[in-house]
């Protein structure tokens, strides 16, 4: 099943669209209230964002009965085909992509970087650095300050030695 749709709640690895349009398929046995579905996505669900409108492409699970979909590339197994004995043959088979993938809407991937997020968020890691730093010089200056102070009163109002 292929259908554009817009996030409108989630859990940790299960997102409901609301369905705006389907391109392929029939979402009758997994749609309820309409046009609302969900997609389990499993740790992929932390990658999309609520109410953005993504192109998803859903197959049903065999085991669990769920419509699952992904964002991220599938890992490659180790090895792939040049572990030897898998393969006998020279022969370069095309790769091909895997149908069941969630994207944008106009067709590109979702950012699965696990640094993005740090890189995105610079203002406040700058932030998180400066704003103590400037919390203890700014305690260190109040401290002498007030040692200073009390210095003088003390000299002050104390009797000179002559």
């Amino acid at each position: 099943m292929v259908f554009v749709g817009e996030i409108v709640d989630r859990d940790y690895r299960t997102v409901r669209f609301e369905i705006d349009r389907v391109r392929s398929g029939d979402p009758d046995p997994f749609a309820f209230d309409g046009d609302l579905i969900d997609i389990r996505y499993g740790l992929d669900a932390q990658y999309l964002d609520d109410g953005e409108t993504y192109l998803v492409s859903a197959v049903v699970h065999p085991d669990l009965g769920l419509l699952t979909s992904r964002v991220s590339d599938p890992i490659e197994h180790f090895g792939g085909d040049e572990v030897i004995g898998v393969s006998e043959t020279d022969v370069d088979c095309p790769e091909i992509d895997d149908p069941m993938r969630t994207l944008h809407v106009d067709g590109t991937s979702v950012e699965t970087s696990l640094l993005q997020p740090f890189f995105d968020a610079r203002v406040r890691i700058l932030g998180a650095v400066l704003l103590p730093m400037a919390i203890a010089f700014g305690a260190i200056f109040a401290l002498a300050t007030f040692r200073l102070s009390l210095s003088g009163l003390f000299n002050a109002v104390r009797p000179s030695r002559r």
